[in-house]
């Protein structure tokens, strides 16, 4: 049960890092209306006012603070499959013969998450 909870809470945060990353890749600014820059002023116009205007990114650009709950999620994953994999083949212990698809399935299933999140290289 506790490792369904925790990889729905990794799926979760999967989305949000993918709504994150999206707004990272399309900047913080976008143009409104480029009919308004003349060419003989690009050279000169700021990056304030009525041409360009902020996106909101989610977390208000902390996309840390995402990478960071991603990687303690799958660690935790991943240990908690070692733990319950290591528990079943104590003796006089009786466990179905889908528990080690199933912990298999959590465990890859968890490292494809973090590795489409984009923190395969982060710290």
């Amino acid at each position: 049960m506790s490792l369904t909870v925790l990889f729905m809470l990794l799926f979760g945060l999967f989305i949000a890092s993918y709504i994150a990353l999206r707004g990272r890749i399309s900047g913080v600014y976008h143009s409104v209306s480029p009919s308004y820059m003349r060419p003989s002023k690009i050279s000169t116009a700021s990056l304030s006012g009525p041409y360009l205007q902020e996106v909101p990114v989610l977390g208000g650009g902390q996309g840390q603070d995402l990478d960071k709950w991603v990687t303690r999620l799958f660690i935790a994953i991943v240990l908690q499959c070692a733990a319950l994999y290591l528990m079943s083949q104590l003796p006089g212990v009786q466990s179905p013969f889908w528990l080690g698809i199933v912990l298999q399935g959590y465990s890859y299933g968890s490292a494809a998450l973090f590795y489409a999140s984009g923190n395969e290289g982060s710290s």
